[in-house]
């Protein structure tokens, strides 16, 4: 549908007046969140392939003189990370332009740019929005469960609470626990602790958030005790106001090397130049990206739903 003279009529009534933007003007756009959290890496293909590994057991004793056992490498898990397209389109005609006394409709790309970001940002909530329930992981269960499986055949494990609790120092303390016991490779081997920490919050428990991991003092308590959340792991709180749940929690490995979550950009933000269609003279600018975003493994993310 191309702008015309009809669908903004105020600019073009020849009354002088200002054009005033309200996210431009009034409002300043979100910095980009989704890049804090997630392991970006370019593309170069239709889609991408990731492939998990089960590493060997444990070494068994061996007799001296004995024959050694040996064992092979194992196939893990497999997903596919498949691109979405996303493109939109501003069209306006010359009449529009040529009578747009305000130089708005050049203005067009930017809000183009704007529109975006605000999809990218939704799309890299989903995984964590979803993640108790339709967002899965390569084992087949959703991105936060109390039963991931382990390939190797050595059980289950879990990065989500065995009862979903709210955020507090106790629950906290819990998810600590569990990321030390729980995270583990296909082969059931425990992993190295994570000491930098990221507490991914809604804006609905930011400042509760700050009270357990910031205070110098035991949080939330008259106790003289130093706050050992605070002392022993080294803490950095992101809020995300495209996280649709006030009751959802999560951890993860500040380091991005340390996690399974990620996303590809097989064709990053393009503005197209802006072009005239031969036929009308109509001017048309247009942006264009193709990107998919997901957990290839749910180690050292956790997160609970909220009591």
């Amino acid at each position: 549908m191309a702008q015309t003279r009809g669908t903004w009529a105020e600019l073009y009534d020849n009354v002088d007046k200002t054009v005033m933007g309200v996210m431009f003007n009034q409002l300043k756009e979100l910095p980009p969140i989704w890049r804090e959290v997630y392991n970006v890496k370019s593309s170069d293909r239709k889609f991408e392939r990731v492939h998990t590994v089960v590493p060997f057991s444990e070494v068994p004793e061996k007799a001296e003189g004995a024959v050694y056992a040996t064992e092979n490498l194992r196939p893990g898990y497999t997903k596919d990370f498949t691109h979405v397209e996303f493109g939109l389109g501003f069209e306006y005609t010359e009449t529009a332009q040529e009578d747009d006394q305000e130089a708005q409709l050049v203005q067009g790309a930017k809000w183009l740019a704007l529109a975006a970001r605000v999809v990218q940002e939704k799309r890299a909530a989903r995984p964590f929005n979803n993640g108790f329930t339709t967002e899965q992981t390569p084992d087949g269960v959703s991105a936060f469960n109390t039963a991931h499986v382990l390939k190797g055949g050595g059980g289950t494990w879990r990065n989500r609470l065995a009862t979903d609790a709210d955020l507090s120092v106790q629950s906290l303390t819990d998810v600590m626990t569990d990321m030390q016991t729980q995270t583990q490779d296909e082969a059931g081997h425990l992993a190295g602790v994570v000491t930098g920490l990221t507490l991914y919050v809604p804006p609905a428990l930011e400042f509760l958030a700050a009270k357990i991991i910031e205070s110098q003092l035991e949080a939330l308590t008259a106790d003289n005790n130093l706050n050992t959340l605070r002392t022993r792991r080294r803490w950095r709180m992101i809020v995300n106001p495209y996280l649709t749940d006030t009751d959802a929690w999560f951890v993860g490995a500040t380091d991005k090397s340390r996690h399974g979550l990620c996303t590809y950009v097989r064709q990053p933000l393009q503005m197209k130049p802006a072009r005239e269609d031969p036929k009308t003279g109509n001017t048309i600018v247009k942006i264009r990206f193709r990107q998919s975003w997901g957990f290839w493994t749910p180690v050292n993310w956790f997160g609970t739903a909220g009591a």
